[in-house]
């Protein structure tokens, strides 16, 4: 099911300025997308990483994974339901 799907790197910030002037200004990556002041996305070789505003950043109550799974998402989510 997800196995054969890229994950996308997600990381948490306190501060979107902060993660912007880190990830654009000192690693150089560019903005695939934004999505208001709360997330941005980055090209970053074959893959993305998405930066996103919590509360929790520096914990692990932050830590996610991201699959893209475009039109197979219902296929998935019924197969994850039905896995509880």
């Amino acid at each position: 099911m997800l196995s054969d799907k890229e994950a996308i790197a997600t990381v948490a910030f306190k501060d979107l300025r902060t993660a912007a002037a880190f990830y654009e200004g000192k690693l150089g990556l560019k903005v695939l997308a934004r999505e208001g002041d709360q997330v941005i996305g980055y090209r970053t070789g074959a893959t993305r990483l998405n930066v996103y505003v919590s509360q929790f950043a520096g914990t692990n109550q932050a830590t996610a994974v991201t699959w893209p799974v475009g039109n197979d998402l219902e296929a998935v989510v019924r197969d994850l339901k039905a896995k509880g």
